[in-house]
């Protein structure tokens, strides 16, 4: 099966039973943190904080730095690459965080959105964590990042057109087509959604029930509920392929875009249950292993109360 994903306008193939398929490499695990694992050259522990640069936020539990080895270049007026430590404790995973830790993260990420905004040449800030060896993360000690940019990426010029297409041609927002999602879970604000058009194997989405276009516009009460949905989120890979290594992203407006009667937040977790490879790079295609729906079905079998 072939579908087009609207959010990016890539094609996806739905190839079910290609992860199965034979594997002599397979990728890495997440391993269980032995809690006598070696923090002394970990430059995110609370104890080893001359090996980063000095924090730009820091309320004793979240701590902001800028990244040492960028790839948005500062020095060349390009915009600003950070690392947010969520947790001092190193072997403290995102999904076993409390809703109050939840919370104290989600405004931590908002409060330095709002500064990075601030600066004239930003005109995108990308919030993003790789949770993993096979996500990009090259430290294990938890943490996410922060991109931000004096340009709007093609992916998320490409959105705000498309969903500006989308509303004009329903007559409704994409975020509220149920055509666009299988609901797992929700609150009053939020749901955890799975993509009936996912590029990704696994893919899950939290997306707004109400018209909110930024992390910066939340409340909160809506900070709140985003943090709950996030660990129902993350709970479905917990109970369900512990040691999964997996993306998360956020998408907001761009800032000159706030308030668009198009565009809603939502965020996006990517498991990493195959490595992109020559296919994907030379056609912009994906291959999705297991259509949604039978994701969905996988989720109701193994007892998850979505």
């Amino acid at each position: 099966m072939l579908k087009e994903n609207y959010l990016t306008g890539n094609y996806v193939y739905y190839a079910e039973g290609r992860l199965n398929r034979p594997n002599s490499t397979g990728l890495v695990k997440e391993q269980p943190r032995d809690k006598t694992e070696d923090r002394s050259r970990c430059p995110f522990c609370p104890e080893n904080g001359y090996m980063t640069p000095p924090s730009v936020f820091d309320n004793g539990i979240i701590k902001i730095v800028p990244n040492l080895y960028p790839f948005i270049s500062e020095k060349e007026g390009l915009g600003y690459h950070e690392v947010v430590i969520d947790t001092p404790d190193h072997f403290e995973d995102i999904s076993d965080f409390s809703r109050e830790h939840m919370l104290i993260l989600l405004k931590a990420l908002k409060e330095r959105t709002e500064a990075l905004e601030e600066k004239n040449h930003i005109k995108y800030v990308q919030v993003f964590k790789n949770n993993g060896p096979n996500a990009g993360a090259s430290q294990r000690h938890s943490h996410w990042q922060i991109g931000a940019q004096t340009i709007i990426p093609p992916k998320q010029a490409y959105m705000l057109k498309a969903l500006e297409k989308y509303s004009l041609s329903n007559g409704k927002s994409y975020f509220d087509g149920k055509e666009n999602y299988i609901s797992l879970w929700e609150n009053d604000i939020f749901k955890v959604v799975i993509p009936t058009d996912s590029m990704f194997t696994f893919e899950t989405h939290i997306i707004t029930k109400k018209h909110i276009t930024a992390l910066t516009e939340m409340d909160e009460e809506a900070l709140k509920a985003l943090g709950e949905a996030l660990g129902f989120q993350l709970n479905i890979y917990k109970q369900t392929d512990p040691g999964l290594s997996y993306n998360i992203c956020f998408y907001s407006s761009p800032k000159d875009y706030r308030g668009s009667k198009y565009f809603r937040f939502y965020e996006q977790l990517i498991p990493r249950k195959g490595n992109m490879a020559g296919f994907e790079f030379s056609t912009g295609c994906y291959i999705n292993s297991v259509p949604p729906g039978e994701f969905e079905k996988m989720l109701r079998e193994a007892g998850l109360p979505c």
